[in-house]
């Protein structure tokens, strides 16, 4: 009964959306702007059925309606409360819904915007193109409310793997931020057509750009934090294409928020804020079709269907060519003024957007080549860590370096070296700092000392830019923002050149002297779980006079009837210490598993929340704050 109600409200909720378009074109047609509060309500209401549809979803898997179909193959009667309710958007029908109805909150959202009634009626219908577009796409290809006849007894259960606290929340931050985006493109492309792409638009754009970064931003972290823990892979980024696929957006984002702060202060940059405001959305949309189409073997990947790639990919197209059509024919020509001063804030915010885009175009070839040389002839490649590392690394320093030393600089006049001794004598306590903490740690990589370097100078420079400031909390967006990318890339060096992998094999009693660590395999003991079967192993790692207890476990869930490898991983803020257990070598006698010794990966959280943070805070300013 739920799943009849929920796909008529949807078949209404495709109606409705195309009778608004309809509807909306003929006032735009007729100049005629009155009465739009019917319109507004209309649109509203679309959101309300998509949300109802939602809720209604949510309500099959909670009950166990196992005559549903993505609920036969998604859940089961044993499976916990809360990963039945996770279990709703985890599988491709039901995410599509979460994408749908997330569509049409941030046009919900717009509605309530009190600005021009032209711009406003275009950027409306080309929001409910886009829902229209994916209504089309989930009624007639991935319809969430399937029948199954006769009704099975039982489900065939969640893949356990997906059976997790933090991966249940991570898909709708990650797509509350792949869909905000959506309502930039339809602002932008009602700008462009009504020839009002101002510092008016540019301002009112600015709250929806910052929102969607932000949740993509913990959307990413969440992913990359669960990707540690769970997997038992020992990292938390391996250059998987859904991880890029959700990178690129999040880069040209980072671009966009930029840009746009410069076409507010200096009424520059209009054409190019507008491109990346396109490209954001259309690099959300090709995240999209990676995790759907079933050209990706990846753990994130949960649809292997090509007719519904096949119908993402044209929709990908048919976006691109629409948008880029619209931006060719209404793109404003304007001027840019002269300018002789080169140390300009706008100048060094341009040249970093630019590395941005360098750093995506490599992220956007390593993801996608292999993909297209498959489907040419059919040959496989894997482009992994040293790729990316090779070319992004040496361009990284430099960007740093610009991050750092842009925020000094003035918008609208050449700016005075008042500030240049300062800063140079930030980077030669930088540099002292890294030649000692290596010369400590006895190590002489250059790229090391590199990393180091320049992510403490960006750390210094940020904390004097802070105490310089005379109204920090209009700045405080950017001070986070880039404290966390420093505190994040001091990380990743840290952690990429000190970690330790050791592989072993031990027994009950064993132990072992691997390097600095003495490892003793205590004991076992069975735990029986709400839906599995568990056997924990007790390891004590002695590190100097640290000792840290691991109870890496193997479980065994009983629907699907699946084995799963729970890490271990004990932190003392410095350290991670870390084991997994390997599924192919396990046995009564003997535990082949890993061990990690993982430096610093606190730290890397806590710039990833300080970064998130910087981009809450600036959703709380005054318009006229809006500065970097």
């Amino acid at each position: 009964m739920a799943g009849s109600i929920a796909n008529f409200l949807l078949s209404v909720s495709l109606i409705l959306s195309i009778s608004l378009i309809f509807l909306l074109t003929i006032k735009i047609n007729k100049k005629n702007f009155e009465n739009l509060s019917v319109i507004y309500l209309c649109s509203d209401g679309i959101f309300y059925l998509l949300f109802i549809s939602f809720i209604l979803l949510v309500y099959s898997f909670i009950v166990s309606d196992f005559s549903n179909l993505v609920v036969y193959q998604n859940s089961h009667t044993t499976k916990p409360l809360f990963y039945k309710i996770s279990g709703s958007w985890a599988n491709h029908e039901g995410s599509m819904v979460l994408f749908i109805l997330i569509l049409s909150f941030y046009l919900f959202i717009f509605t309530k915007k009190k600005i021009d009634p032209e711009l406003k009626c275009f950027t409306i219908i080309f929001q409910l193109i886009l829902i229209f577009i994916f209504l089309v796409f989930l009624i007639f290809t991935s319809n969430p409310f399937t029948k199954i006849l006769p009704t099975p007894v039982q489900g065939l259960g969640l893949n356990p793997i997906l059976q997790d606290p933090l991966l249940a929340i991570h898909p709708p931050f990650l797509y509350f931020g792949y869909v905000g985006f959506s309502i930039v493109f339809s602002f932008v492309l009602a700008a462009l057509m009504t020839k009002k792409l101002n510092s008016f638009w540019s301002r009112e754009a600015h709250f929806f750009i910052l929102l969607a970064w932000s949740f993509l931003t913990i959307g990413i972290g969440l992913g990359s934090f669960w990707a540690y823990y769970e997997l038992g892979w020992g990292g938390y980024w391996f250059w998987d294409p859904v991880e890029n696929a959700s990178l690129m957006p999040w880069l040209a984002a980072t671009a966009l928020l930029h840009s746009n702060i410069v076409t507010q202060k200096k009424n520059l940059l209009y054409s190019w804020t507008a491109l990346l405001s396109i490209f954001t959305f259309i690099l959300s949309l090709l995240g999209t079709f990676l995790v759907r189409s079933g050209v990706l073997n990846s753990v994130h990947a949960f649809a292997n269907d090509p007719f519904r790639g096949l119908y993402i990919l044209i929709t990908i197209f048919l976006i691109i060519f629409g948008s880029l059509t619209i931006f060719l024919l209404k793109n404003p020509s304007y001027q840019r003024k002269n300018n002789s001063f080169f140390f300009q804030k706008d100048n060094f915010i341009l040249i970093n957007n630019c590395f941005l885009i360098f750093f995506l175009s490599v992220v956007l070839v390593g993801t996608v080549y292999p993909i297209i040389l498959n489907a040419i002839n059919g040959e496989s490649i894997s482009i992994g860590p040293i790729y990316y590392n090779s070319i992004i690394k040496p361009f990284l320093f430099v960007f740093i370096f610009i991050m750092a030393y842009g925020p000094f600089l003035e918008w609208n006049k050449n700016s005075n070296n008042s500030f240049i001794k300062n800063l140079l004598i930030l980077f030669i306590i930088s540099l002292i700092f890294s030649l000692i903490f290596l010369f400590l740690l006895n190590n002489k990589n250059i790229s090391l000392t590199l990393g180091i370097l320049f992510s403490f100078y960006l750390f210094l420079t940020v904390i004097y830019d802070a105490f310089r400031e005379k109204k920090l909390s209009i700045n405080l967006s950017r001070i986070l923002a880039h404290l966390g990318f420093a505190t994040v890339i001091f990380a990743i060096f840290i952690n990429g050149y000190f970690a330790k992998e050791i592989n072993l094999s031990m027994k009950v009693g064993d132990k072992k002297q691997l390097e600095n660590f003495l490892i003793e395999f205590k004991n076992t003991k069975s735990i029986k779980g709400p839906n599995y079967d568990q056997i924990t192993a007790n390891f004590l790692v002695t590190d100097g006079n640290k000792k840290v207890e691991l109870t890496p476990s193997i479980r065994k869930y009983n629907q699907p009837a699946q084995f799963t490898s729970e890490t271990s991983i004990k932190s003392n803020f410095i350290n991670d210490y870390y084991f997994a257990i390997n599924l192919s070598q396990f046995n009564d006698n003997k535990i082949s598993l890993r061990f990690y010794y993982k430096p610093l990966m606190q730290c890397l959280w806590l710039g990833v929340i300080l970064i998130a943070c910087g981009g809450i805070f600036g959703l709380f300013k005054k318009k006229y704050e809006n500065t970097i």
